[in-house]
């Protein structure tokens, strides 16, 4: 019988990095877990805009630095980097800081990674109880053994991550609409600058709102089920998000019928 697999919420995570310059190199980035506070710092430091410089329109958008950020402030170990003069990494103060900024930024990435679940259906199946939204993320390293015997670290992505809600009334979907359409205008009409604002913080409340159960996550080896209190206080914001979003605005992967035309 296959292993069952969870994403255990409150575990430390591994983030394995790899690279390839004369021989294989394995790096370990051990996190914390993330809390609600940091995804709201996270989610805080995104910044899009748009500004009108004459006839110009500049777009800007910035998720790199707030994934620096949460990368930066998880870290609580790292293992595979050499320090010169042999001294230890973490002993170094600032120590996060001194990781190079790619890992830093793949490491934020890999975080901050998840995603609709691109697990394939047969087909589209209606539930009773409500509406489901399937999730993909990368949870955390492990250890397997490859062909020749050899002890090898790769990452563990856990695929269909089950959220079940209650049907959204007109209510909620109208509180997202406007939310999510909000931006806030910064100077006159020929150099103003639109800010966007994010709708992260509603959809983590709709989520709590609508949730009636989970799938495949767990906390400290224990799975969550349908305990809709235990739900609210322990799923991860980010997961919270990009279900919530799902639901009120999910990925058109329908087209319409070809034909004959008459």
């Amino acid at each position: 019988m296959e292993e069952i697999v969870y994403f255990d919420l409150a575990t430390e995570r591994v983030v394995i990095l790899k690279e390839f310059v004369k021989t294989e190199r394995t790096y370990k980035l051990f996190c914390r877990r993330i809390t609600e506070h940091d995804w709201q710092l996270y989610f805080a430091g995104i910044v899009v805009t748009a500004e009108q410089d004459g006839k110009t329109r500049i777009n800007t958008i910035d998720v790199l630095t707030p994934r620096l950020a949460l990368a930066e402030s998880v870290l609580m170990n790292a293992e595979g980097y050499r320090v010169a003069g042999g001294a230890q990494l973490t002993e170094i103060p600032g120590w996060q800081k001194k990781i190079p900024l790619a890992h830093r930024q793949k490491l934020g990435e890999t975080l901050a990674n998840v995603r609709p679940s691109r697990a394939e259906d047969d087909e589209l199946v209606i539930y009773p109880e409500g509406e489901v939204v399937l999730l993909d993320a990368d949870f955390s390293g492990y250890q397997y053994e490859d062909s020749e015997g050899n002890l090898r670290w790769a990452m563990r992505k856990i695929v269909g991550l089950k959220h079940v809600f209650s049907t959204p009334s007109e209510e909620q979907h109208r509180r997202y609409t406007r939310e999510s359409s909000r931006s806030r205008v910064v100077g006159g009409s020929r150099t103003g600058k639109t800010i966007y604002q994010g709708s992260q913080p509603l959809l983590a409340k709709l989520y709590d709102e609508l949730v009636i159960s989970v799938e495949g996550y767990a906390v400290n080896g224990v799975p969550l089920t349908n305990d809709r209190n235990a739900i609210v206080r322990e799923m991860d914001m980010m997961h919270k998000v990009m279900a919530a979003q799902e639901l009120f605005q999910p990925q058109d992967t329908s087209t319409l019928a070809g034909g004959d035309e008459e």
